[in-house]
Parts: C-alpha cells; structure tokens; sequence
C-alpha cells in the first residue's frame, strides 16, 4: 500500500507581511488613486531554477527590493520598499541595489514589518521623508 506524505504548509512570514502592506494599499486607493500601481517585484529566491533563468532573461535584477510604487512626490521618482523579517538580512545585492537607487532619486529602505511599510508609505505619500 502506497503512503502520502501529508505536505506541511510552511509559514512565510516575509509574504503575510506583503500581504497586510498592499491590503493596506488596496484601501488607500480611494484617497490615492496613484496607488493604483504600486506591485511586487517577484525576485524570490525560492523560486525553482528554471523559473529564476527565465525571469532573469526577461530582465529581472539580483538584489531589486520586494514593492515598487511608482509616484512621484517632491524629494522623489518613486518608493521602492524591501521587505525583511527578521531573523533574515539584507543580502550584499540587495544593500548594493538599495544605495543605486536611492542614487538615482528614489526612496528606498528596508522594512521589518508590514506596518513599518506602511507607516513609510503614508509618510511617503506626504511629503514627510
């Protein structure tokens, strides 16, 4: 008699923290119809080989942080956020990717939980950064 493994459904804190952030977003939209296209980068590392090949041919970048919002306010092109629970930590790309970026005009920082990214982003959004 064949037996099943009985799959277990590993937390990922790091995604439900995502989650929370553009539930968040989702809301926020009727005050900030420029909302509308905040997004995901999907740069995760556990996804298979194959899938990593393909999305790198196609241009996606080692290091790029979680959430992009592409609106501009006063001081910036646009808020890039990477997202971190700990115990993990920001890997050399992704520090080296965070300091290009905030180079060349954008806002962008880690964050520890998805209501820090939020407090950024309303921060964000008001000019107070």
């Amino acid at each position: 008699m064949r037996r099943f493994k009985q799959s277990i459904k590993r937390r990922e804190p790091e995604h439900e923290q995502q989650v929370l952030f553009f539930d968040a977003v989702r809301w926020m939209i009727n005050k900030h119809p420029e909302l509308s296209v905040a997004c995901h980068i999907p740069n995760e590392s556990k996804s298979s080989i194959r899938r990593r090949v393909k999305l790198k041919a196609a241009g996606l970048r080692k290091g790029m942080p979680d959430i992009f919002i592409p609106v501009v306010r006063d001081k910036y092109a646009g808020l890039f956020i990477e997202m971190k629970i700990k115990p993990n930590r920001v890997s050399k790309d992704q520090a080296e990717c965070l300091a290009q970026l905030n180079a060349n005009g954008y806002l962008a920082c880690v964050c520890w939980s998805g209501d820090e990214a939020i407090d950024v982003l309303k921060q964000y959004l008001a000019n107070e950064l």
